[in-house]
């Protein structure tokens, strides 16, 4: 069986293709400034011909669903039903910030998972990673950075920061809590699609149609027309 991974959701982009009996074939991993619409199919169609693979190939798919850019999630989505809408094959939407958390690879320690909004607005959720999986701790949050230290500096413990949000406030993180602040290796910081593909059996399948994103917010449109403006 042969599974692609796709995340779009922050300027991290990631793709790659898993084979259930030789493991990973391949994974393509670049940070962008500008929204991926214009090189998300590109890089899908150089992974399959370094793979030499096709995308009839291709069984299931594991697809960041969100919480991130609404723009990035939105093209991560619409790619998948524009590939795939004719065969229909088994999709599952991966919460992001739970993938971030179980690439830390830290059983046992709190996982505080962040994508970065600008603007030092985050998405964030802590978790441990347990023997039955991972457990919540806290659910999904929108929140200030300044405000989601606050909250750690007051609790007597360890916590392990991952995603995009740890690595671009690495140092303010570590200037408001020091050494209670742990970093995993940089390869692990940042989503890896291959990780949506490993845990994708933790997320109920989706068709198709039923295939949308997940929000944490509303977005900007959304807020103006609910303001008048």
């Amino acid at each position: 069986m042969l599974i692609l991974g796709i995340s779009a959701t922050t300027k991290t982009g990631s793709i790659a293709i898993y084979d259930e009996d030789r493991g990973l074939l391949g994974e393509v991993t670049v940070d962008i400034e500008k929204t991926h619409s214009g090189t998300l199919l590109d890089k899908i169609d150089k992974l399959l011909e370094w793979t030499s693979k096709k995308i009839s190939d291709i069984d299931e798919v594991a697809v960041s669903n969100g919480p991130g850019s609404f723009t990035g999630v939105r093209i991560a989505i619409a790619t998948v039903k524009g590939l795939f809408f004719v065969k229909k094959i088994p999709v599952y939407p991966v919460n992001e910030l739970d993938a971030l958390a179980y690439q830390v690879n830290m059983p046992g320690e709190k996982v505080v998972s962040i994508i970065d909004s600008r603007k030092e607005k985050i998405y964030y959720s802590i978790s441990r990673i347990e023997k039955d999986g991972l457990k919540l701790l806290e659910g999904y949050h929108v929140a200030k950075l300044d405000d989601l230290l606050e909250k750690l500096h007051a609790e007597n413990c360890d916590y392990y920061f991952s995603g995009d949000g740890a690595f671009n406030y690495r140092g303010k993180i570590s200037d408001k809590l020091g050494e209670k602040a742990k970093f995993p290796l940089y390869s692990n910081i940042k989503i890896k699609a291959s990780t949506l593909i490993l845990i994708r059996k933790n997320y109920e399948k989706a068709d198709i149609y039923s295939l949308k994103p997940y929000y944490l917010e509303k977005s900007q449109a959304e807020k103006e027309i609910k303001n008048g403006t």
